[in-house]
């Protein structure tokens, strides 16, 4: 049972590791600047509109 939730955990960070290395070699060949979020490390958004005063 430990195994397997260390397992998930490596696999995890490999994952998240590997999308930021991916996202980074794709700055630099764009000739982008590599900006690094630790908040939010997948850059993950919400996919629905706020609500604002306008839409009232």
């Amino acid at each position: 049972m430990l195994t397997n939730i260390i397992y998930l955990l490596l696999i995890s960070l490999i994952l998240v590791i590997g999308g930021w290395s991916f996202k980074a070699l794709i700055s630099l060949a764009q000739g982008k600047p590599v900006k690094l979020n630790l908040k939010n490390p997948l850059n993950l958004r919400a996919r629905w509109p706020k609500d604002t005063k306008e839409s009232n």
